[in-house]
């Protein structure tokens, strides 16, 4: 079972993946303290949820980063996701927005710009 620490630990581990100590530094800017939320699974029966793992929150794009080891992972666990919970779009979303890992996952955001540049 998951923790917010083993979270946690998953997302250092990730964070490995960046060079840049600018970059990184600006996407330790955007992390939270790892929060579980049952988010919707479009793909099963009517009304499942998944525990997807926010790890990360970009209130500009009312985007959030989460890492969740069902629905699309273990293949792809790290996916993006509306921020707000009062959104229409609560669930974990299409295929299209889930990635092998966390930097994969943030060069595809919005967020990405503010990091990069």
């Amino acid at each position: 079972m998951n923790t917010a620490s083993n979270i946690a630990e998953l997302v250092d581990e990730e964070l490995l993946r960046l060079t840049d100590p600018v970059q990184i530094e600006k996407v330790r800017a955007l992390l939270v303290s790892p929060r579980c939320e049952q988010r919707g699974w479009d793909y099963g029966e009517a009304g499942q949820t998944f525990p997807c793992w926010i790890v990360a929150e970009h209130p500009e794009s009312n985007t959030a980063f989460a890492y969740c080891e069902q629905g699309f992972g273990p293949e792809c666990p790290w996916g993006l996701l509306f921020l707000s919970l009062s959104s229409p779009y609560t669930s974990m979303g299409m295929d299209c927005g889930w990635y092998r890992h966390f930097d994969e996952c943030l060069r595809e955001s919005f967020a990405w710009d503010s990091i990069e540049g």
